[in-house]
């Protein structure tokens, strides 16, 4: 009898033990791919992006007629390398124009992506989708521009996938020339309050220039040539937080070469838009997926509180479950707190209430930002 009870047990085991072999063996999948970027980090990044892409396959583009796919997968792959067991460089190369070739072999959890993309999906349904202003002042030699360039380029990209845009043609001359001169004084804060106004959850902002850089005489023609430059920043509406910071490349590959002025200029802006435009769009949707899970800055303005008052709210907030980091000020008996936490922020309100025992009340709960008056 104990013979039979033991040789069941061991099939039990190795039953369940196979089943769960075969269970990680259809969550994993391996796929091959080649990755090209401007670094071997670049490459890599790529590369894990399209295996990811791969990997989801129909578990994923069964959703392409949903209003939100788009965002969803660009959200899904800002996160690529969350979903990557293993990443092993099967063959390398580097051109002449120092672009990295990189043949990867990838391991990537498809139940990983599944997952994600559920929770994506639903708290887009829940929040919508977000809505970004931009604004970039571009100039050719010095002399400003009417219409951007780069910012018709990341207007598009960012419409393409899934974003929504203030439109362009309800922001009044006035607002226009504070935009203007908000730029030229480099004041985000001036932008951010035009930004909340027409309800933008993010901004974008800066300049780009397309400065001449020479002829060149080419089969009896004269040839001009420009070189384009940007400085492109992203911002959060609420707390004017800066999110990421692009700069444009110097490569003069980006460059324009053309036989009218104008068209040189253009062209180079344009390759400049070409170069910049993929980056800055992926980090908003980096930010936005942080958003949306509940992670990343969250602003506590408190006011009606004594400079002891303030000291014993830091350490308290320290100690809040889900607290990273806090770092405040003080100022005429207000006090501007940021905390990092792993929780939004209408989480994070009720857990500072509980640890305060009531001596915080909560006035007012956005999506990154909590006002609250400190009890007499």
């Amino acid at each position: 009898m104990r013979r039979v009870f033991f040789y069941l047990l061991v099939v039990t085991l190795f039953t369940s033990l196979f089943a769960q072999q075969a269970t990680a063996a259809r969550n994993l999948v391996t796929v091959t791919v080649i990755g090209k970027g401007m670094s071997k980090k670049e490459a890599v990044a790529d590369g894990q992006r399209k295996a990811v892409e791969e990997a989801a396959g129909t578990l994923i583009y069964s959703e392409t007629k949903t209003k939100d796919f788009v965002l969803a997968k660009d959200t899904i792959l800002s996160r690529a390398a969350g979903f990557v067991q293993s990443c092993d460089i099967v063959s390398k190369s580097v051109d002449e124009d120092g672009v990295w070739t990189l043949k990867l072999r990838i391991v990537v959890s498809k139940k990983g992506i599944v997952d994600c993309w559920g929770v994506i999906t639903n708290l887009l349904k829940q929040m919508g989708r977000p809505k970004v202003m931009v604004f970039i002042r571009e100039s050719i030699d010095g002399k400003p521009q009417d219409v951007s360039t780069l910012q018709t380029r990341l207007e598009s990209k960012l419409l393409k996938n899934g974003f929504i845009l203030v439109d362009k043609s309800q922001i009044k001359a006035i607002d226009q020339k504070n935009l203007i001169a908000a730029v030229a004084e480099d004041k985000p804060e001036k932008i951010q309050a035009i930004a909340k106004k027409f309800g933008a959850q993010i901004f974008i902002t800066g300049t780009a220039n397309a400065s001449a850089a020479g002829t060149k005489r080419m089969h009896g023609r004269v040839f001009y040539r420009y070189l384009a430059d940007a400085n492109i920043r992203i911002f959060r509406s609420d707390t004017a937080q800066l999110l990421a910071a692009q700069v444009g490349t110097n490569d003069e590959r980006y460059g324009g070469m053309q036989q009218a002025r104008r068209g040189a200029a253009t062209a180079s802006l344009a390759r400049q838009g070409n170069y910049i435009v993929p980056r800055i769009t992926r980090k908003i949707v980096r930010f936005w997926s942080d958003v949306l899970e509940g992670r990343g800055e969250v602003q506590l303005k408190v006011s009606g509180l004594s400079f002891g008052q303030y000291a014993k709210l830091k350490k308290a907030l320290v100690k809040i479950k889900g607290v990273k980091d806090v770092t405040a000020k003080y100022n005429n008996k207000n006090a501007d707190i940021s905390i990092e936490a792993d929780c939004n922020a209408e989480t994070l309100a009720e857990r500072i209430v509980e640890a305060m025992e009531k001596k915080i009340e909560i006035t007012d709960v956005s999506q990154n930002v909590i006002k609250a008056d400190y009890k007499k």
